[in-house]
């Protein structure tokens, strides 16, 4: 069983990114702000009031080379995410003022997708009930067998 498990993770661990989305929306209720540029920025470590990204127009759906997905319903956008070119960190999405000032609309923390990992914690998932059942079943085996003797 050491050796299948050994040889699944030598395999897995070549790979760390997959198509996993995480996702973030940002809602904007005033329909005056619809047409302005949307920004995505992930945020300064030293400066929490400041962050580093790109504005887009509204109606992109596809931006760095398909890493960031956008979706639009007029109410909210939503940014998908692939792979995060500027690293883990907490991400930002909002608005652009016509004066260039960024509005920030919502903001969460994204990381890397850890592939080996979202294998590994299934195997685990199934592997421990069966070693738990398999020790009540030896266990109890072995003092079925010393109440006979």
């Amino acid at each position: 069983m050491n050796l299948i498990t050994a040889f699944l993770l030598m395999i897995l661990i070549g790979h760390s990114t997959s198509d996993y989305l995480h996702s973030i929306t940002c809602p904007y209720e005033n329909r005056n702000i619809s047409q302005n540029r949307r920004v995505w920025c992930k945020r300064d470590v030293q400066d929490e009031n400041c962050c580093t990204g790109f504005s887009f127009r509204p109606g992109i759906s596809v931006l760095e080379d398909g890493n960031l997905q956008v979706q639009d319903d007029g109410k909210a956008f939503t940014v998908s995410v692939q792979t995060l070119a500027q690293g883990n960190g907490v991400y930002w999405c909002g608005f652009m003022t016509e004066d260039k000032v960024i509005v920030k609309l919502a903001e969460d923390y994204f990381a890397e997708f850890n592939f080996v990992w979202s294998i590994l914690r299934w195997i685990l998932f199934i592997l421990l009930p069966l070693v738990a059942i398999s020790t009540h079943i030896y266990l109890n085996r072995k003092h079925g067998d010393a109440k006979t003797t």
